[in-house]
């Protein structure tokens, strides 16, 4: 891939049709007179899409795109199972939060290794809820990100 031409070619490829993800995470910049807040690819040089053979030739066509990384001389492949992981990692596979947590509320984690467990909010933030869940008669305290909860509706 062409340096810094990530975001352009799998918006073109969306655009064409194709299923591509480019994982993107925020980070502050220092510019000379401010900090900037700009969306950056998680790995620099590559981008994933979901494709045949065929559409693999016709995507390599793309003018920003220079190679397939492959293995042992074939296309690599890569699980759609590793994919949905740093979609969560990126919180890309819920939206945000638009409200907050209560201290008290019920929740279920919707995300992650805990997806389907229940837990009660002790203290909560735009970044992380901390939820005390009980099971095996023992509690434990996690951090989490708020976007992998939902809250449970009371009868």
């Amino acid at each position: 891939m062409k340096p810094r031409h990530e975001k352009k070619a799998s918006e073109r490829l969306t655009e064409e049709g194709y299923e591509v993800f480019c994982p993107m995470v925020k980070s502050k910049v220092k510019w000379s007179d401010r900090w900037k807040k700009v969306t950056r690819p998680l790995i620099n040089g590559y981008i994933f899409a979901r494709v045949d053979e065929g559409e693999r030739v016709a995507v390599l066509q793309d003018p920003s795109l220079l190679n397939c990384v492959s293995w042992l001389g074939k296309p690599a492949v890569i699980r759609d199972a590793e994919i949905e992981i740093m979609q969560q990692l990126l919180g890309e596979a819920t939206e945000a939060r638009m409200e907050p947590l209560s201290p008290g509320q019920k929740v279920v984690v919707t995300g992650g290794a805990l997806s389907g467990t229940e837990g009660l909010v002790i203290r909560s933030s735009t970044n992380e809820a901390i939820l005390r869940l009980e099971g095996l008669r023992s509690q434990l305290v996690v951090k989490i990100n708020p976007a992998f909860l939902e809250k449970i509706k009371s009868d």
